[in-house]
């Protein structure tokens, strides 16, 4: 009777799974049909856009000296800070991986009197030690709102980078050393457009060197705004 007993329930626990991915399958394919140009989006939830973006046709080819342009390339240079060599990135886990520091650092520069003149902030940063004295208060949410800002994720997991430290207890990113400037330039190869994003081929130089050929796809969003949803290595 165990026996019986247990290859019912695994039976049981089959069924069960089957009907929930079947339920699930036929909820993505009515809310897609419904969604219409938003299907796209439908996917990226459900997790089904690995390549989805970098792969749509392209449209038109862009003009490389537009306002648009002009704004892919001023993420691009969030990333670049002082290398010709960028790591590649297809979700956001891998883009903190790699450019935590990066961005820390673009947020420090652009708004320096923000970061190192809120008093509160470094107050309740040094409360509790006696031997903290920091001059850069960075809080983790706006370090979030700018992850989402420029690259369409979550940045849920706040940790110590190379060069910014965080401080879990006061939730705030502190650093020792002064920003470093971004020394490097962007060259545009060449811009596409597809009806969801735009996708920008371009090469980095520090007036030395030549990096190789890189692919970055931006995603559009309703407001007339976008994000830097992936970046392929240099080729």
């Amino acid at each position: 009777m165990g026996l019986k007993h247990r290859y019912r329930r695994r039976r049981r626990r089959a069924r069960t799974g089957t009907l929930a991915l079947l339920l699930l399958l036929t909820a993505a394919f009515l809310v897609s049909c419904v969604a219409g140009s938003n299907s796209l989006w439908i996917k990226g939830v459900l997790g089904l856009d690995a390549h989805a973006y970098a792969a749509e046709p392209t449209v038109t080819v862009m003009d490389s000296t537009g306002d648009t342009v002009a704004e892919l390339t001023d993420m691009v240079e969030i990333l670049a800070a002082g290398s010709i060599r960028l790591q590649g990135f297809r979700n956001t886990s891998q883009l903190l991986r790699h450019y935590r520091d990066a961005i820390l650092n673009d947020m420090l520069r652009d708004h320096y009197s923000l970061y190192t003149g809120n008093g509160q902030a470094l107050s309740a940063a040094e409360q509790g030690n006696p031997y903290f004295s920091l001059s850069t208060a960075i809080p983790a949410k706006d370090f979030e709102n700018t992850v989402n800002r420029y690259f369409g994720g979550s940045a849920t997991s706040h940790k110590d980078g190379d060069v910014f430290q965080y401080i879990s207890r006061a939730q705030v990113y502190t650093a020792p050393v002064q920003t470093w400037e971004c020394s490097v330039d962007v060259l545009v190869d060449r811009v596409e457009e597809t009806l969801h994003t735009y996708r920008l081929y371009f090469r980095l130089t520090d007036g030395e060197e030549l990096s190789g050929l890189y692919t970055g796809v931006f995603v559009k969003r309703e407001d007339g705004s976008c994000y830097f949803r992936s970046l392929r290595g240099e080729e």
